[in-house]
């Protein structure tokens, strides 16, 4: 019976992970016609991995989730409704057609922020009708998908950044192109088994430019390799036919993770976020000339630690001096990238900053607690409330009556609750026992 419980109470409490929707897909042969039920809580969130703008509505805002799948909101963030529950949950990007926004949604699975407990994904997803329904387009063996570009002259050709596998070699890496609009694929950048593309970004002014970050990694049970001689900057002039690796300037000797962003106001304007391992070279790199050359800006702890899941540069859409990187508080430069400063309180590990399409004072913030709003330009941040995205670790139950359940979540502390209570179970049933990294709760008998 008690093996039953924790069953039971693992579907309720986590319906939005892999785990959960693999419970679900079986459900009625396991449970017959027992359904699951959320009991919360509620009182925190969880990692978000990639927030996307509408490019032409602003009040329209997705997200993906590292274990809560992709969310929609039609209201500027108030509120979040979730458009991908049938599906593999682990999210590496969301994408929007350029030209159809409305209803061709494109969604890579599986987490790119690789620390040691992330889920894996399925493939490419496709919608046509805003999210109410999707089809697989491929890249079941892909893990991970870091990035899709698309043509906005010619919305067939598209690209996608395959990360790949974590923990092994996997042959599904690299860059990959199509020219039917998803039909088939093409791999036109590949490094080796170990080698995935990191980044990948589109000239905003030509669509014929292309930047690949290519990176060389592996987790093991024991560590973790960031790097190697495979890790490089590419770019390329002809869609993709081409590439050439960008390193003038850049530091000799193997790179890790590579992070890259273009100013979408001035295509001349490139920054990037080195690991090289040596204090003197790392952190942030830019260049004036479209990559040709390169100069050391800053190396700031904010921009250095763990690159390998601190990876995203965001850059203000109206001014290439404005610059965001994500990081354990997030770090701003409005200077070009030769000073920075933390952005708001919010919950640590920012993975994702973008900026209003119309109005370059409102941010939003995908953190490991959740998604935040500014409305200042990133002095002070608000939670976006009641976006049920926390991962458990371990789940336990004791024999009282009504059981309570415990448990302890990434990066947002241990908890218990309440099985069941008047009305319905409540966020204000929750209870902290503890902060940061949560895992196993158990309760002493008497």
């Amino acid at each position: 019976m008690k093996k039953l419980f924790y069953a039971i109470v693992l579907t309720a409490l986590v319906p939005f992970n892999h785990f959960g929707q693999e419970i679900s897909l079986k459900g009625k042969e396991l449970f017959g016609g027992l359904e699951a039920r959320q009991i919360g809580p509620a009182l925190m969130s969880g990692r978000i991995i990639d927030v996307e703008n509408h490019p032409t509505n602003a009040r329209i805002i997705y997200l993906g989730a590292a274990g809560g799948g992709v969310w929609k909101s039609n209201d500027s963030g108030t509120t979040f409704n979730p458009i991908f529950d049938d599906y593999a949950q682990s999210i590496g990007v969301v994408k929007l057609d350029p030209k159809n926004p409305d209803d061709v949604i494109w969604v890579g699975t599986g987490e790119i922020w690789t620390r040691n407990s992330v889920s894996i994904g399925d493939g490419l997803y496709k919608s046509e009708d805003g999210g109410s329904n999707w089809k697989k387009i491929g890249f079941e063996k892909s893990e991970r998908i870091s990035s899709i570009v698309i043509n906005p002259n010619n919305t067939d050709e598209m690209y996608v950044g395959v990360l790949g596998a974590l923990w092994s070699d996997s042959e599904e890496r690299g860059v990959y192109k199509s020219s039917d609009g998803g039909k088939t694929w093409e791999n036109i950048l590949y490094k080796g088994l170990a080698t995935g593309a990191a980044d990948l970004i589109m000239d905003p002014n030509d669509p014929s430019t292309l930047y690949a970050s290519m990176w060389e990694f592996r987790r093991s049970g024991w560590g973790f390799t960031s790097g190697g001689k495979t890790s490089a900057l590419y770019k390329s002039v002809d869609s993709g036919k081409t590439w050439n690796k960008i390193h003038n300037g850049f530091p000799k000797g193997a790179l890790g993770r590579i992070a890259i962003a273009i100013a979408p106001n001035n295509s001349n304007i490139l920054y990037s976020v080195l690991e090289t391992g040596e204090k003197a070279t790392n952190g942030l790199w830019k260049s004036s000339n479209a990559g040709e050359s390169w100069e050391h800006l800053n190396n700031d702890f904010g921009l250095t630690v763990r690159p390998f899941y601190f990876s995203r540069i965001t850059v203000d859409p109206k001014n290439s001096d404005v610059i965001i990187k994500g990081g354990l508080n997030g770090s701003i430069s409005r200077d070009g990238g030769k000073t920075f400063k933390s952005l708001g309180n919010m919950h640590s590990d920012i993975h994702d900053v973008v900026f209003d399409i119309n109005n370059s004072d409102i941010l939003y913030s995908g953190t490991d607690g959740g998604m935040y709003r500014s409305w200042n330009g990133g002095t002070t941040f608000e939670i976006v409330e009641n976006l049920p995205l926390s991962q458990f670790y371990h789940i336990s139950v004791d024999n009282e009556t009504p059981y309570n359940v415990y448990g302890g979540l990434q990066d947002n502390g241990s908890w218990y609750g309440p099985s069941s209570s008047p009305g319905g179970v409540n966020a204000r049933d929750w209870n902290s026992v503890g902060y940061g990294d949560g895992f196993r709760v158990l309760k002493a008998s008497n």
